[in-house]
């Protein structure tokens, strides 16, 4: 985590409530120096904009979740030569609530990436997360289906439809403002309904 001067700390702090107001593109550059007492000149002595300032303010836990989720994935692949795939349901259960945590941990970070970063990076950031979560899913049930595992089948397409409204309902949570123990137990609620149907869909021996 960086350490911030207190003049950066203003800058984040006004930037945040700026952002988290009006979005990054109407987000004004000019209202959130005057709002936090300094020049403009001063700002552009840390951040060259305020794009810089609005990936100061998310990149650490957006990435960090990103980060938490790809190693969550390869714990997957751990269970097939342990012949453990039927732990793998318990596995997911475990590893949404840490995420459903984490998220509420840097509440207004998300908050950011999800309501207000349209024109950033970042706005995309729901979309990569189901992109790789399709890729990684597709590659391991397919090392499922070779060991005859797997019965059924989903199509790239329809696997893509699914997990992105998985995703998007996952964190609906933050849109709405909802307090972590109603987070909790909505997602939890929403993986048991998406899990029935990918039972359904794949009927795993």
């Amino acid at each position: 985590m960086a350490e911030y001067t207190e003049t950066q700390k203003k800058m984040l702090e006004v930037g945040k409530k700026e952002f988290l107001s009006k979005g990054f593109k109407d987000a004004s550059l000019r209202g959130i120096v005057k709002e936090a007492g300094f020049t403009q000149g001063a700002f552009y002595g840390y951040y060259p904009d305020k794009a810089a300032l609005f990936d100061a303010l998310v990149s650490d836990v957006a990435d960090g979740l990103m980060e938490q989720f790809k190693a969550a994935q390869d714990v997957h692949y751990d269970l097939i030569p342990a012949g453990k795939e039927e732990e793998s349901r318990e596995l997911s259960t475990n590893y949404l609530n840490c995420f459903i945590n984490y998220i509420y941990d840097n509440f207004d970070a998300f908050k950011l990436v999800v309501c207000c970063a349209s024109g950033t990076k970042y706005e995309n950031y729901i979309h990569e997360l189901v992109e790789l979560e399709v890729k990684q899913t597709e590659q391991y049930y397919e090392k499922l289906r070779k060991l005859g595992k797997v019965e059924g089948s989903v199509s790239h397409n329809l696997h893509h439809m699914i997990t992105s409204a998985y995703f998007t309902g996952v964190f609906e949570t933050v849109a709405h403002d909802m307090t972590r123990k109603q987070a909790i137990g909505y997602v939890n609620e929403l993986a048991t309904f998406f899990n029935c149907g990918w039972d359904g869909l794949l009927r795993l021996k």
